[in-house]
């Protein structure tokens, strides 16, 4: 877990090195070097326009980093949330 926390943080200064504002959530404690997931918090980053980057699992046993990730974007699925061209268009029925 300790490696992909380092991935992320290294992803972080990587987009802030080149003007994009970013933040890093993380499952667990560990706030000398992320901030925890929180849900509203992490909308709100969105909505200033920052890049949020989700490490290091949901903080369940059993469950991958994989699992995290496509639980996150499912949970977090709202097309005005998710940008531009970031979400699926949908398709006419009619």
């Amino acid at each position: 877990m300790f490696a992909t926390v380092m991935n992320a943080v290294f992803l972080l200064a990587t987009m802030e090195s080149i003007g994009i504002p970013t933040c890093v959530q993380i499952a667990f404690c560990m706030s000398e070097v992320a901030e925890p997931y929180i849900l509203r918090r992490a909308v709100r980053h969105l909505e200033k326009g920052r890049v949020v980057i989700f490490a290091v699992g949901t903080g369940n046993p059993f469950f991958t980093t994989v699992t995290a990730a496509a639980l996150g974007c499912a949970e977090r699925s709202k097309p005005s949330e998710l940008g531009p061209g970031m979400h699926n268009q949908p398709t006419s029925g009619t």
